[in-house]
């Protein structure tokens, strides 16, 4: 997985501008279908099961994500755009602690989100996001005493999603991106991506 983003992260750097010929004829501008996926760091801090932990618990999962939006580029300069995603992945992260054991499996996400950037050169943008994204999650405390019973729990955990990315067009019909944000559940539980995908552009 990690030698998949240093790829997808060489690429973006690496094709020029003048992936294809009359790239000052081309903008973003349009509707777009795309897809990601994602190195998903999961974690929790304090003891928000209440089963007596006392240290941080975190894993990374592979996530996926499908979106449509639409992108309007103003001028030469500025790129302006909405969002709407759905997905899933990353792994469960547990806390073990005195009293038991606290599990967040995470499930389903779904997103809306809008984003603004700016274009340095023909093809090349540069962007910051910002949103609402909802969770849906299984939550499991396991107390440690032998008679006590196992609580079972899903909610959708909902907060806002924040952060930024770089997209190139290689062609007018196809862009490639990649992209960093942050979701912060809770004070105690949160969600960190690093995401590489691409997109058809109409």
């Amino acid at each position: 997985m990690k030698n998949l983003f240093l790829a997808g992260t060489a690429l973006l750097m690496l094709v020029p501008a003048f992936a294809f010929a009359d790239t000052d004829a081309e903008t973003f501008t349009g509707a777009k279908v795309g897809v990601d996926i994602s190195r998903v760091r999961t974690s929790l801090r304090g003891d928000p099961g209440n089963v007596g932990a006392t240290e941080k618990g975190a894993r990374n999962g592979v996530g996926y994500r499908g979106y449509v939006g639409y992108d309007l580029q103003l001028g030469n300069t500025f790129v302006v755009g909405a969002e709407a995603g759905i997905g899933g992945g990353g792994r469960a992260v547990t806390q073990t602690g005195t009293a038991g054991r606290y599990t967040v499996d995470p499930g389903l996400t779904y997103d809306l989100s809008a984003r603004a950037g700016i274009v340095p050169t023909a093809g090349l943008l540069l962007y910051d996001r910002v949103g609402y994204r909802w969770l849906r999650t299984d939550q499991k405390t396991v107390p440690s005493l032998a008679n006590a019973g196992t609580i079972s729990n899903r909610r959708t955990e909902g907060a806002v999603t924040y952060g930024a990315g770089a997209e190139i067009l290689v062609s007018p019909s196809l862009s490639l991106r990649a992209e960093y944000n942050r979701t912060p559940y809770s004070r105690n539980f949160k969600a960190n991506a690093l995401s590489i995908g691409g997109a058809f552009r109409f």
